[in-house]
């Protein structure tokens, strides 16, 4: 992982990478803008979203990024003890890293976004318990159709999270465990109660769980080497980079984002979503699987190396937008 950190060195420092992030949010807020001018409903405000972002670059960072037209992904599970058909969601955000076609890191979230309402975002308790839990599911339509026993595992409690649009175009982000905690059984999240989720937790504490999502459990690195990893680069990269305004603001588990410049630079610091893939390992076989069947699905296939995996053969069927951003640390070299 030297390489990656050596690389978010250089980005971190880099004043056009800020400016590349500062493009896609004004390309986010336009295309979220006009949808809100026209009325669009999620479908149609994600598809503008996704194609707003598709094709923009910076050295070696690159947005990938499709609307796929067909049938929603529904999913069969157990609703505490009650079976239940829901959507899994409209949208998925992927980061991966690579070294030239060698995947160094990589980390997948499932979005679900909601329009707000005259008294706040209506969430479907079902879904919410989908996209906060990950209870094993069978697949009804779209990409895991005549897949049994599905288990995702969400160790990060991000694997899950709503995109809260509102007008004039802005868009909250939140994880599942998150919006579940704030709704506390109610049907509808009101606005007043997210604002208070900054107030709370600040406005550079979304990063919850701190700097290097490695060190936990998905990644089985032991304690001791995580030690003696984080005191390597202390001593090439200096202790505040590794805890101050560095790494303290890349590789986290990121829960929270007020509104789209939020969103966007956690996305492109490598902060949102479940850990795939990490160390060389594969961290999370099924999540990792899943956000390889959607990266080829939009094309990365043949720009890095992909495993053969369980859904490698899955015809792909889903009206979900896809969000990934390229990371290939060897341009940088």
């Amino acid at each position: 992982m030297r390489d990656l950190i050596r690389a978010v060195t250089q980005l971190a420092a880099d004043h056009e990478f800020t400016a590349f992030q500062n493009d896609l949010v004004r390309h986010a807020y336009q295309a979220l803008g006009q949808g809100y001018s026209s009325n669009e409903n999620e479908v149609q405000l994600v598809t503008g979203l996704v194609k707003s972002l598709r094709g923009n670059s910076h050295g070696p960072l690159s947005v990938f990024a499709d609307k796929i037209h067909g049938t929603a992904s529904w999913v069969e599970f157990d609703y505490m003890d009650k079976p239940t058909t829901k959507e899994l969601g409209d949208m998925a955000v992927i980061t991966t890293v690579t070294r030239q076609r060698e995947r160094l890191f990589q980390r997948l979230c499932v979005i679900q976004n909601k329009k707000r309402g005259p008294t706040g975002w209506a969430v479907d308790q079902e879904q919410l318990y989908l996209l906060k839990n990950f209870p094993p599911f069978a697949g009804n339509k779209g990409i895991f159709k005549n897949c049994r026993d599905v288990a995702f595992r969400n160790e990060s409690g991000c694997l899950g999270a709503y995109g809260l649009l509102h007008a004039r175009g802005e868009m909250v982000f939140a994880s599942g465990p998150l919006v579940a905690e704030l709704l506390r059984g109610r049907k509808s999240l009101p606005e007043s109660d997210v604002a208070l989720v900054e107030a709370t937790i600040g406005p550079f504490s979304h990063q919850v769980g701190g700097a290097f999502p490695f060190g936990g459990p998905s990644c089985r690195i032991h304690p001791r080497e995580w030690f003696h990893l984080c005191e390597m680069f202390a001593h090439e990269f200096g202790w505040p980079f590794l805890f101050g305004h560095g790494v303290g603001r890349w590789l986290g588990n990121a829960v929270f984002g007020r509104d789209l410049y939020d969103f966007v630079r956690l996305w492109t610091q490598l902060n949102i979503g479940e850990v795939t893939y990490a160390f060389g390992e594969v961290a999370n076989a099924p999540v990792d699987a899943f956000a390889n069947v959607l990266l080829r699905r939009i094309g990365l296939g043949d720009v890095f190396d992909m495993p053969s995996d369980q859904f490698a053969e899955l015809e792909f069927e889903s009206e979900m937008g896809i969000l990934a951003l390229h990371f290939d640390v060897g341009r940088m070299e």
